[in-house]
């Protein structure tokens, strides 16, 4: 787990050595085990450079020169290091292939490395090192960009062909690993993050007024292939980009993979079985590290399974002296999930650290914490996870595995239900329908009139917005009073009409890729590599093919994991129904220290003044502050957006 740096110069012009330091030293937390750059020029070989970084046995190991200032060159690549496998300077990195003329610089892991690797020797490859970032250069040299269909894992890399004159910026499947991008009429710069390329020279910040009013209106991150800072974008997820260095230097985008359901065709128990089957692999493939493994636990069913199961895992090779995890307690018990957290370590014998983020914390680390993030936050639960990760930093764990993607693949959201109703209505599925309706009204003691209002208007094509939450109620209505723009909901779609329709737009468009950015910056802040068994794509391919009942039933979300995880968790944990996540108490914080956030929220209507209607947004943080208005993330919005502008400005 790194962090990556590439700067390609269009023809006629050139890049210096400054560019490539100034840039990648920025994110040093990403990699602060060692440090790398790479040049090539037309005509030359690829050289290698160190940094004042870079560590001693890699200075012994390859005997070369400090990259300076003043070079010049065509292609530059940086790396930051964070060793996880092949911790020896034969992992160093950026890495060539000089055989098949390619260099790479590498951020993330591909788990099935070993099973590439032995396919790769059987064909008559040979390897230097026992890092994952040689097999990929040796995949490229034989199968060449089909091999990344081989590949399971989290990674972003810039690859140079200086063969074939062409340089290629891949991004894994779903965008678990960050990568960025920004053309001007002199270069291109490939980053891990967005700060890297306001590092370089001559980059000057604009901010994106859409996605910035999209966001103060319903909290939208992330939800494009674009930033807040109008002229940096994103290789979306399950793309790579393509640069021919005899070419313009134009950036062509292009996709290499597109989630396509596996529809189940045999039966319940059998999908029960294969769902436990492929979740234990994903998690197995993902304990492969040369330094210990722990795991975030928040006490939800997501993470809870990943422990449990990494238990029995470990048990069954003898390599079981207890897992270290890391859970964010609150003493206010509302927010607390403890009780759950320590079921799960009573169960697995784990070996248990806690930390208990506070409004101080907030406060005190906020700059720390918003600039990591390099684009504004939805609310402070984010914060939760940070400190989790800081925790994890303390106690000297360098890789976790954590829960995220199980919500969006198997309906974790309240947000499902109306698509779910919809869906079957649409589908004549009115057995199914009436059976939901029992369940319902058994558990909530009525019958869910919204729900079916809102699910056969859907159907039908007409309003709906009277019977939709409030969130989305806005999408086909008008931005809040307190903004100036009423039409500040442009790129949040229409609700779904079926519950998979809604999932996929989970995974590919909100919430999931701002939490995977969440995940990223919160854990490389504190120099931990963060690994998603759920988002092992083989368990994303066979969810999205499944019976939506099989996911959502009689009330019950992620049916099937509940009934996959039966024997394994704690009862308590299985039966669970409460939805939580990483969560602070806001609302407590907003009404206990409303001065702090009114500072704060003046200081951004000074910053924005063309957004806001000042009177109605001052009068619109008292009333949440009072309770008069029902509490949501608004009033962080307002104050992460100014924030994050001075911050990155």
């Amino acid at each position: 787990m790194c962090g990556i740096l590439a700067i390609i110069n269009k023809k006629g012009s050139v890049a210096r050595g400054e560019d490539l330091i100034k840039s990648s030293s920025i994110i040093d937390y990403r990699g602060p085990d060692d440090e790398g750059f790479l040049t090539w020029s037309t005509g030359d070989q690829s050289k290698v450079w160190a940094g004042k970084d870079t560590a001693q046995s890699t200075l012994s190991h390859w005997r070369y020169d400090a990259l300076t200032t003043d070079k010049d060159f065509a292609v530059g690549f940086g790396h930051r290091r964070l060793s996880i496998l092949d911790l020896s300077p034969a992992g160093h990195q950026p890495m060539l292939l000089p055989e098949a003329s390619l260099a790479i610089t590498f951020n993330g892991e591909v788990y099935n490395y070993l099973e590439i690797k032995a396919e790769l020797e059987g064909l008559g490859h040979s390897f230097k090192s026992k890092s994952d970032t040689e097999v990929i250069l040796h995949a490229w040299q034989q199968w060449g960009r089909a091999c990344l269909d081989k590949f399971n894992g989290m990674f972003a890399f810039v690859l140079l062909d200086h063969k074939d004159r062409k340089v290629f910026a891949v991004r894994d499947r779903f965008g678990v690993k960050p990568l960025y991008y920004y053309t001007s009429e002199s270069n291109v710069v490939f980053a891990s993050e967005i700060k890297q390329i306001r590092a370089f020279k001559g980059f000057r910040s604009n901010v994106n007024d859409e996605l910035a009013l999209t966001y103060l209106a319903i909290g939208a991150v992330d939800q494009t292939s674009g930033s807040f800072d109008k002229q940096i974008n994103q290789v979306p997820g399950g793309h790579y980009a393509e640069i021919d260095l005899d070419g313009s230097g134009n950036v062509a985008v292009k996709e290499w993979y597109r989630l396509t359901p596996q529809v189940w065709q045999g039966s319940w128990d059998d999908a029960v079985v294969n769902l436990k089957s492929l979740l234990s692999d994903a998690i197995n493939l993902r304990l492969r590290s040369d330094v210990t493994v722990g795991s975030c636990l928040s006490g939800g069913l997501d993470s809870s399974s990943i422990v449990c199961l990494a238990a029995e895992l470990l048990q069954a090779k003898s390599e079981f002296a207890g897992q270290e995890t890391v859970t964010a307690c609150y003493t206010d018990k509302r927010y607390d999930e403890w009780d759950f957290a320590e079921e799960v370590i009573r169960k697995t014998k784990a070996n248990p650290h806690q930390i208990f983020p506070t409004f101080d914390d907030l406060q005190t680390e906020l700059d720390k914490f918003l600039w990591h993030q390099d684009d504004p936050t939805g609310s402070t639960s984010q914060f939760s996870q940070w400190s989790v990760f800081k925790k994890t930093h303390e106690v000297g764990l360098k890789v976790m595995i954590d829960g995220q993607g199980a919500d969006e693949q198997l309906a974790g959201y309240g947000g499902n239900d109306l698509p779910f109703y919809a869906g079957l209505m649409r589908g004549m599925k009115l057995r199914s329908l009436v059976d939901e309706m029992r369940s319902y009204k058994k558990e909530k003691g009525a019958i869910p009139v919204g729900f079916l209002l809102g699910a056969a208007q859907l159907t039908l094509g007409k309003g709906f917005a009277s019977v939709l939450p409030p969130r989305m109620r806005m999408v086909s209505g008008s931005s809040p009073e307190w903004l100036k723009y009423q039409g500040a909901m442009s790129l949040y779609p229409s609700p779904a009409k079926s519950l998979q329709e809604n999932l996929n737009r989970q995974v590919y468009s909100e919430p999931l890729p701002a939490l995977l950015r969440y995940e990223d910056r919160n854990s490389m802040a504190w120099s931990v590599e963060s690994r998603t068994p759920f988002m092992d794509y083989r368990l994303l391919e066979f969810t999205s093919g499944l019976p939506e009942r099989y996911i959502y039933y009689r009330g019950t979300r992620k049916h099937i994991l509940r009934e996959a995880m039966k024997g394994v968790l704690p009862e308590k944990i299985e039966k669970r129904k409460d939805k939580m996540g990483f969560v602070t108490p806001e609302e407590q914080w907003v009404r206990k220290d409303k001065q702090w956030f009114s500072e704060r929220v003046s200081e951004t209507l000074d910053q924005f003044p063309a957004y806001f209607n000042k009177d109605k947004t001052i009068a619109h943080l008292n009333d949440v502050a009072a309770g008069v208005k029902p509490f949501d993330f608004s009033v962080w919005r307002i104050v992460c957006l100014g924030k994050w502008y001075t911050l990155h400005k």
